[in-house]
């Protein structure tokens, strides 16, 4: 075999080795990014969360909500009686989940919640019938002090005249609709207390019926006074004694807005296909910018090393 063959055999066998080479790096490439980005896209409420409990009175653990968050939607639960437990520092938490309905914890233990709110966390507030209107007060001042109306009133009505059952409405909200549409569902309550709001478009739950009260307000960050967090209220907590199929789809609902809940344009809430209503995705965390930012360093020093090769 003469040389000149043999130099060309070499340099085909090079230049194949390079483009296996270079497929390989392509792909590697593709599937790095691929994997990076749909870490930092999905939904946060896709994973566990880590969730303060205020469970004054055992209803949540009697009712099967402790079960619920816990083993079938994988959080990891601290679990306190009273909120005279409660860390100052809230911000370890996804979520604080104020089961409480008797007691006013007063207003240090609610400067707290609005600065852990404030922080971009979400906060669950409990309001009951007349037997809690300390509780309900307490509740009132946080949200009247992260949404702006000084108007709001939970409470202090009385209890509902009407007897009809809770219903979900159809709001411009996520809360209705991610993870499930639960749209026209209905849970149980017993003489709740009024949800008093300026904007009813915050209302996403209520008694359908003749002088029912409002017994649902959910607020998304843009509501918010400081464009930060996420904050939702029911009234009547036996609503969680005893879960149904309906309202453990409804704790889900209310789980992921509390995590990454948004509004939504004008109309969306009666009618989600319509062009423009699907919600963006979730803000990356800064955990997942810093890997973005390794994988790629990573893509960078591969490119340099197939430079040297080359």
């Amino acid at each position: 075999m003469n040389k000149t063959k043999l130099s060309n055999m070499a340099s085909c066998d090079l230049s194949g080795k390079k483009a296996s080479a270079n497929k390989l790096t392509a792909l590697t490439k593709k599937t790095l990014v691929a994997a990076l980005f749909a870490g930092i896209l999905a939904p946060a409420s896709s994973y566990a969360a880590a969730i303060l409990v205020v469970d004054e009175g055992g209803r949540l653990a009697g009712g099967g909500w402790t079960n619920l968050f816990q083993n079938t939607f994988g959080d990891t639960l601290t679990i306190i009686n009273s909120w005279a437990s409660a860390p100052t520092n809230l911000s370890p938490y996804n979520i604080v989940w104020d089961g409480g309905f008797f007691s006013n914890p007063g207003a240090t233990v609610a400067a707290n919640v609005v600065s852990y709110v404030n922080g971009g966390g979400g906060f669950y507030g409990q309001v009951e019938r007349p037997c809690c209107e300390t509780h309900n007060a307490w509740v009132t001042g946080i949200f009247r002090t992260l949404t702006g109306d000084n108007a709001l009133l939970f409470g202090a009505a009385g209890d509902s005249p009407s007897s009809a059952t809770g219903t979900f409405l159809t709001p411009d909200t996520t809360i209705l609709l991610q993870p499930n549409d639960i749209r026209g569902t209905t849970f149980d309550i017993s003489a709740p207390g009024q949800l008093a709001v300026t904007d009813q478009s915050k209302v996403f739950a209520a008694q359908v019926a003749p002088n029912g009260f409002n017994i649902g307000v959910a607020y998304a960050t843009s509501d918010l006074v400081n464009n930060a967090g996420r904050i939702v209220a029911i009234s009547d907590i036996d609503w969680l004694s005893g879960i149904s199929a309906d309202e453990a789809n409804a704790l889900a609902n209310i789980r992921q807005f509390l995590l990454a809940g948004q509004s939504l344009p004008g109309g969306c809430g009666a009618n989600p296909d319509a062009p423009g209503c699907q919600p963006g995705g979730s803000v990356p965390e800064p955990a997942s910018l810093a890997l973005l930012g390794i994988g790629l360093a990573g893509l960078g020093a591969m490119r340099r090393r197939k430079q040297q090769a080359v």
